[in-house]
């Protein structure tokens, strides 16, 4: 008995010793790309950050398996703790929506509240960024309910301008009562194409699973964008793209609409890595190129005039 006890103690031992192993050496890079975070047992030192970040690019990159990135990253491998042959790596692996920042930086901003207004029959919503830090579900449901108080509307209005983007789940949610059910968008990556989908007042499959209340509006929607509508704001832009009811106003957009992933490591820094292109319902494909609006915003009012008789 005690024999077989020492084998299983032995054996046991050796795949502990195995486990640690692996997450050893492929915790940073497989951890961040196929779990979403980067693990560390031990010696999470720059040199080891670094090269984590860009094995994860390798792999997850959109552009990972490019010449340019494959040049970048043996540049990178010859000084790993040089901060701009690490940017250069992460801007070829995945393009110009891709960037290492300061996790505290990033919590310190501080976003506009959404809102909605009604006012001769046409509501308003300013849909503003929204980091990952912020509270996504009072976000989502201030746009929805306010929305959907007024079933009486002609006409409603989203304005993206100003938005750079965040966790497109709040907006996605917030805007749901717009928005019909099923696909909404699709993200085109190495690994395959996955859906965002829109499910009642459900958003699921792009950023913050959320869900808010008060059904669906049937009523023509304008959306104004301008230079800085970008990132998650594109993706929301795009979840009307090819809508009957639907008309963009304003002006081409910022240019990033792509997919990202954002991971976190144990120095403080962040690593959000574009992963996957923007489809829309149309069939089109959107990544770093601006998206023009249908109509400048001179023309807004002319067109809700239509819609709404007066």
């Amino acid at each position: 008995m005690k024999t077989i006890l020492k084998i299983f103690g032995g054996l046991f031992l050796v795949a502990l010793v195995a486990v640690a192993a692996a997450v050893y050496f492929f915790g940073p890079s497989y951890g961040g790309a196929l779990l979403g975070k980067p693990y560390f047992l031990f010696n999470a030192s720059e040199k080891r950050i670094n090269t984590a970040m860009v094995d994860t690019a390798a792999i997850s990159g959109i552009y990972g398996e490019s010449e340019e990135f494959q040049r970048a990253r043996e540049a990178f491998k010859k000084d790993p703790t040089n901060a701009e042959l690490l940017d250069a790596a992460i801007d070829a692996a995945g393009g110009k929506h891709s960037n290492v920042f300061s996790t505290e930086k990033e919590k310190a901003i501080d976003n506009a509240e959404p809102s909605v207004s009604f006012e001769d029959s046409i509501l308003r919503a300013t849909v503003p960024s929204i980091g990952r830090h912020d509270d996504g579900q009072v976000y989502a449901d201030t746009l929805a309910q306010g929305l959907t108080a007024h079933p009486e509307a002609c006409a409603v209005v989203v304005d993206l301008r100003g938005n750079d983007g965040g966790d497109m789940g709040p907006m996605y949610a917030g805007l749901s009562p717009l928005l019909p059910d099923g696909t909404a968008l699709s993200f085109v990556s190495r690994m395959g194409t996955s859906d965002v989908v829109i499910d009642g007042n459900s958003v699921t499959g792009g950023g913050t699973p959320t869900t808010t209340s008060g059904g669906k509006l049937e009523v023509p929607v304008a959306v104004l964008t301008d230079d800085e509508t970008a990132s998650s704001a594109e993706a929301t832009l795009l979840a009307f793209r090819g809508l009957d009811n639907v008309r963009t106003f304003g002006e081409s957009t910022a240019g990033y609409a792509s997919a990202n992933v954002v991971l976190d490591y144990p120095d403080g820094r962040s690593l959000m890595l574009t992963t996957a292109k923007d489809k829309a319902r149309t069939g089109e494909e959107f990544a770093e190129d601006p998206i023009a609006p249908d109509a400048p915003e001179s023309e807004l009012d002319g067109w809700l005039a239509s819609r709404c008789g007066s």
